[in-house]
This record gives structure tokens, C-alpha cells and sequence, in this order.
């Protein structure tokens, strides 16, 4: 079945150029879907007839915008044309590329997954995170490998791919023996939204992950008890850079923070009421905003470095990975025997800290800043003292109410 295909011509009045002239833009309509564009014409005031879409008049500035503006529209009327003998659905964004020639490089499938990478780069530090482009990055390597393994080819079109791709590209990265289950599934959703940007520009007709399901396993969340905390605390350190990775650990054990927002801890971020020292600051990772009172122990480390900070960031941190190799030498030091993570002191505050501590959970979530309380609940996890304390009041409950039926 063939759609409603539209092509208007209007002036844009509310932004005239240097000249004084309008620019004439273009909107292309198939089935109630638009898309605009820039015809590159501009006309005077007062020659353009609007319910017309073209110049007005017998001038010879009018008759030479008026045949651009009739071969723009027979070129899109033929691209329209050969973008529906090719895949029987057309959108305006599909007709759009294919005037503009950029849809060229965007036909296969991989060079498609470039120039989203490329665009993602460019935000990276203004709306995007650079964790976020790493993961699409290997996604990425990943899918390009199995496609030179598998098809024997640098890449696939859009009208290649079918449910057999999925399937296989799945399997292929679950038998890769460095990636997890979540870690595939983490994968095969980043495909997924990369073919849903393939599918809105028309490339891809129908939706190949409909009826496929993905599936992660719950991991139990590393965290630290009271008793290993204050081991970790203790620890005899003589080198600077351990101990100040350890005190930056400590302090996010005790805030839950995450390592990024320890970071870019600074000075201004601290605030007094009353007599008490409050820490009001935004999450790096959303944006959103949290308020968490300081204790004995992060104030006595923040106490410790602001000395040394002269209005700068408190823990000048090496990066997240080094960290990580200073707590696995610190843990060595310990009898914790596992391996314990910078990111494990947000599930410490949101286990130990403060859940095991009878704290409620939504306080809990607003404190770690979350935008979703099932989030907090991953990181929140109900230790054996908890259970027990639960189980001990709920039995005093029980008792009394058997009692009073006895009686």
C-alpha cells in the first residue's frame, strides 16, 4: 500500500537573513509524518504567496525561485520513488537522506553504529556520559567481529539483518568467556536501541526484538559489613596514595557517593545549619540534587584534607580503575578475602550504613540520589542481623497477640 506523500513550501518570517530576504524552507508529510528542510532559496518580503507555496508574480526573481523550487520537488518526488521500490516504507526522514545524499553511509548497519558513536562523543561531558560511550564502543568491536566471523563481510545491510542475526550475535558474545549475563544483556540492549534509531530513520522497517526476550540475573551486590568497614579503617598504611584512596573509600562508605561525585567534591559544596554540617551537591550521573548530613568520620576526613584543599577539590583521585588496584592492595592487608570495588561503599552506605540501621527506604534512595526506588532496592540489600532483628520483633508481636487470645 503506498502512502500520503506531501511536499509543502513556506517562508520561515521569524528568522530573516542578513539581506532582509526569507528563507524558504520545505516539509515533506507521509502518513501524518513530517520532516523539514532547507530549500538553501530565500525570497524578498511580500513576494511570497503563502496558501500558494511559491513566489508571487511574473517577476524574473519570482519564475527562477519558482522553477528551483518545482525541481526540488521533482527531486524528491523521485526519491520517494526509489526509496519505496527498495523497501516498501518510506518515511520523510529515509526521502530527506536520500535528496541529501546522507544515506549513503548510513545504509549498513555498522556505519550506522559509527556515526551514532561519533555524535554520542560530541556529548559526552555535556548530556552524555563517557561510561555510556565506552559501553556502545564495545558493542560495537564486538558486533563488527562477529560480522567479519559470521558473514564473512566488513558489514550488513539493514536488509540483511533478521531474527537469526539476533540470535547468533547473542550467542556469540554469551560464549565470550570475559562477558557476563548481565554483561550481554547490557549488550544486546544497546543493539537494540541502535536499531530503534535505524527504525526511525526508516532504514528498518519492522522491529526484530518484538517477542525476543532478554533476560539478566540477579547479582548479589558486594558490600561491606560493620565489622570489615572498621577493618578497612584500621588498616596500618604507610603509603600516601593508598591512604588517600582509603579515606576517599571510607568517606563514600559513610556519604555514598559514588567515585565521580567524590571527585568533584569541593568546598562550596559544604554547608552548616544549626551545628550541624551538611554536604548539598548534584550527582554527576543524573543531575539530581542530595542533602546528606556529615558524621563524625567524614567530617574528620574532610576535616583532614580541606587543610590541604586551598579552595580546590578535596580527593584529588587517580582514575576509578587505579583506585581499584590501591583497594585490592589495602584488602590484601585485611581478612576480608574478596574483592571489594570503589562503587561497593555506595552499597556499604546503602546496606550497612544505613538500612541495617532500621533507616527507611525511600530516605534511603533520596540520600543516594536516585531517580527510582526499585534502583535503591538493588543496592539496598537485607543483611542476616536485619532479618534476625525483624524476625525478633514480629515473634514479640505473635507472643503478645497469642497471649491476649488465650487469655
Amino acid at each position: 500500500m503506498r502512502s500520503t506523500f506531501r511536499i509543502l513550501f513556506y517562508v520561515k518570517k521569524n528568522a530573516p537573513l542578513r539581506n532582509g530576504e526569507f528563507p524558504i524552507m520545505g516539509r515533506i508529510t507521509i502518513d501524518g509524518r513530517r520532516v523539514q528542510f532547507s530549500t538553501r532559496l530565500s525570497v524578498p518580503p511580500g513576494l511570497w504567496e503563502t496558501v500558494a507555496g511559491k513566489a508571487g508574480g511574473r517577476s524574473a526573481a519570482a519564475n527562477r525561485i519558482n522553477d528551483r523550487l518545482a525541481h526540488i520537488r521533482f527531486r524528491m518526488e523521485q526519491c520517494y520513488e526509489s526509496v519505496f521500490a527498495e523497501r516498501k516504507y518510506v518515511t520523510p526522514q529515509a526521502v530527506k537522506a536520500r535528496f541529501f545524499g546522507t544515506d549513503l553511509d548510513c545504509m549498513n548497519l555498522l556505519a550506522f553504529f559509527r556515526r551514532h558513536n561519533d555524535e554520542f562523543a560530541r556529548m559526552v561531558g555535556i548530556s552524555r556520559s563517557r561510561s555510556s560511550y565506552y559501553k556502545y564502543r564495545c558493542v560495537y568491536t564486538h558486533l563488527a567481529a562477529f560480522i567479519r566471523q559470521r558473514y564473512q563481510c566488513e558489514d550488513l545491510t539493514f536488509r540483511e539483518l533478521d531474527r537469526s542475526f539476533l540470535v547468533g550475535f547473542h550467542a556469540w558474545i554469551r560464549k565470550e568467556p570475559t562477558l557476563r549475563t548481565n554483561t550481554a544483556w547490557v549488550y544486546m540492549t544497546a543493539l537494540k536501541h541502535i536499531l530503534m534509531l535505524a527504525r526511525g530513520h526508516g532504514y528498518i522497517q519492522r522491529d526484530l526484538f518484538v517477542n525476543y526476550k532478554l533476560h539478566s540475573e540477579s547479582v548479589i551486590r558486594n558490600y561491606l559489613t560493620e565489622e570489615e568497614l572498621l577493618e578497612i579503617m584500621h588498616v596500618p598504611l604507610d603509603e600516601p596514595e593508598l591512604q588517600l584512596v582509603r579515606d576517599a573509600y571510607v568517606f563514600s562508605c559513610f556519604t555514598g557517593l559514588s567515585y565521580i561525585d567524590v571527585c568533584e567534591l569541593h568546598p562550596e559544596h559544604l554547608r552548616h545549619e544549626r551545628d550541624e554540617l551538611w554536604l548539598r551537591t548534584k550527582r554527576h550521573k543524573t543531575g539530581t540534587t542530595i542533602d546528606i548530613r556529615l558524621f563524625a568520620v567524614p567530617q574528620a576526613i574532610l576535616l583532614r584534607y580541606g587543610q590541604h584543599s586551598h579552595n580546590e577539590r578535596f580527593f584529588k583521585l587517580p582514575s576509578n580503575g587505579w583506585c581499584n588496584a590501591c583497594l585490592k592492595r589495602i584488602v590484601d592487608r585485611t581478612h576480608i578475602g574478596r574483592r571489594i570495588t570503589f562503587h561497593s561503599a555506595r552499597h556499604t552506605f546503602a546496606t550497612t550504613i544505613t538500612l541495617s540501621q532500621g533507616m527507611a527506604i525511600e530516605t534511603i534512595s533520596k540520600l543516594l540520589g536516585h531517580t527510582n526506588i526499585r534502583t535503591t532496592q538493588i543496592y539496598a540489600t537485607i543483611t542476616r542481623g536485619r532479618l534476625t532483628s525483624e524476625l525478633d520483633r514480629l515473634s514479640q508481636r505473635l507472643d503478645t497477640f497469642c497471649q491476649a487470645v488465650v487469655s
